[in-house]
């Protein structure tokens, strides 16, 4: 099994993503680490334990990361996922983070599974980064860097130039896609293409612990946005990306992050041909969709559906 360090801001298509790779029987997760972004630190760290103790698996570790940049404080997203992140209600976490944070708890993962673990990167880098300049040698320790962010060719999400990951700590993405991570860049570039639509409800399968706690999330989430006909799967598609690369098209590139001028901060650009990222530019949208839809129907084996 692949070992897996899930970092996470814990919002809805983070939740989704995070039960797909439970589900998943080619992935051991090893741990999850938290950070600000779509939510407070506190809430992501609280929906990650929610979310393990609903799939039955609190005996994965859970580290909290940063609460804010170097710089300046995140840039919340609970209008677009609602109350605590999630938009829903879930019981109150009867585990509670382990001592260490982030950046130590990646660099030891790093170091007890080296050459074999995978970082999936869902929010903000500012953990990997922290990590990155505290232990250089993860960068070799790590097989793959997958990171959901950027938008190289198309229009930003949070500016008309920015992804939200990036724009959140531009310093921590510039650090991170310039290391020489055996990175993945999955942006808007892709994610904007794969959705679920809200005329095909009901999305998922079955009654197992997964589909039954996705199913709530994304009606949830239509109930709230209804001049919205889509959600994107920005994270369920970076989890795709890592188990099932060849469902996309990529090209290698350097990519530079904004950090300065304030109106464009956090812009991604591309130079293709070589550098450290490969970069996903096209998606067969329709296969990737039909697997996020497979993972999250499969019974967790483990999960108590509570």
């Amino acid at each position: 099994m692949i070992p897996v360090v899930v970092d996470m801001d814990s919002g809805t298509d983070d939740a989704l993503a995070l039960m797909m790779l439970l589900n998943s029987q080619a992935v051991e997760v090893v741990g999850i680490t938290t950070v600000g972004g779509n939510a407070r630190l506190a809430d992501t760290t609280r929906n990650a334990l929610r979310l393990l103790e609903y799939m039955g698996r609190p005996d994965i570790p859970v580290a909290r990361g940063a609460a804010r940049t170097a710089q300046r404080a995140f840039h919340y997203a609970y209008d677009v996922h609602g109350a605590r992140g999630l938009g829903i209600p879930l019981p109150s976490p009867t585990t509670r983070p382990v001592r260490s944070r982030a950046p130590a708890f990646i660099s030891r993962m790093a170091s007890r599974y080296r050459g074999k673990l995978n970082i999936i990167a869902l929010g903000p880098l500012t953990n990997i980064a922290r990590a990155l300049r505290k232990e250089p040698r993860i960068v070799e320790w790590t097989k793959q860097l997958v990171v959901m962010g950027g938008a190289v060719d198309v229009a930003g999400n949070i500016t008309p130039y920015a992804e939200f990951n990036t724009f959140n700590d531009p310093d921590a993405a510039h650090t991170v896609l310039a290391s020489f991570f055996a990175t993945s860049l999955v942006g808007l570039d892709v994610t904007t293409r794969v959705s679920f639509d809200r005329t095909d409800a009901p999305w998922f399968t079955g009654d197992a612990p997964a589909a039954t706690l996705s199913k709530r999330i994304v009606r949830t989430w239509f109930d709230e946005h209804l001049t919205s006909p889509r959600y994107h799967l920005h994270d369920p598609l970076a989890v795709i990306a890592a188990l099932d690369p060849n469902l996309f098209s990529w090209h290698r590139a350097s990519i530079d992050v904004e950090m300065e001028n304030a109106a464009r901060l956090g812009m991604t650009t591309a130079t293709y041909g070589s550098g450290p990222v490969r970069v996903a530019v096209a998606v067969r949208a329709e296969d990737a969709t039909a697997a996020v839809t497979d993972m999250l129907s499969r019974p967790g084996d483990r999960a108590s559906g509570a």
